[in-house]
């Protein structure tokens, strides 16, 4: 059943142009309270090494960057590090939200975006870092280029509680459209019965005449 409300609910967004798709998955028609570590989402995954990625329906102070819900994993102090996000397949470019509610006085946020070109290991393709921040709004990090399988999102503030995320976009090479079917040409017979038909319905209407 969860498997179902994610694959139905968890993609918000998707337009296409040209020879790509943006994905947006946004969280906000799954179930609160729901462990989606290592569930297909369409296209991507999300873990943690605590082996919850939680389903934060504006509750806990997580806050949320649109509609209510966002995810986090808040099983330890520093539980959100690594959030990993693995695609199914090479992205060109990615985006993410992270923060809270800002309903505590003080709470210093930042978060750091590691870009990585293979679904486990590879390359380091980018490393980005938000400003420091007190509480909401959430802070958007992206990053585009060729051969992205993998991003981290990692809290690297640790003054409370850690962080929330929200709004996963990201954008897949689609395969281009099949070239159109060739005209096939008629077998000999074929053609030999088109004659046939021909000369018959000729004479048809010479005997009405």
């Amino acid at each position: 059943m969860l498997k179902k409300l994610l694959l139905s609910g968890a993609l918000a967004g998707f337009a296409a142009h040209a020879n790509a798709s943006v994905i947006t998955v946004n969280f906000d028609s799954l179930p609160d309270f729901a462990n989606i570590n290592g569930v297909d989402l369409g296209g991507v995954t999300v873990t943690n090494p605590s082996g919850h990625v939680d389903v934060f329906a504006n509750r806990f102070g997580v806050g949320a960057r649109s509609g209510l819900n966002a995810i986090g994993s808040f099983t330890a102090s520093s539980s959100n590090n690594p959030m990993i996000f693995t695609f199914a397949s090479a992205v060109s470019w990615v985006e993410l939200f992270a923060g809270d509610a800002g309903s505590l006085t003080g709470d210093l946020d930042q978060w750091r975006m590691d870009v990585y070109d293979a679904a486990t290991g590879g390359t380091l393709l980018a490393s980005l870092l938000s400003p420091i921040w007190i509480g909401g709004p959430y802070e958007g990090l992206s990053f585009a280029g060729a051969g992205i399988r993998r991003i981290e999102a990692i809290w690297t503030e640790p003054g409370c509680c850690g962080l929330g995320f929200d709004d996963l976009s990201f954008e897949t090479t689609a395969a281009p459209p099949p070239p159109p079917m060739p005209a096939v040409p008629l077998p000999a017979s074929g053609t030999l019965l088109a004659g046939v038909l021909g000369v018959f319905a000729a004479m048809r209407r010479k005997k009405r005449s």
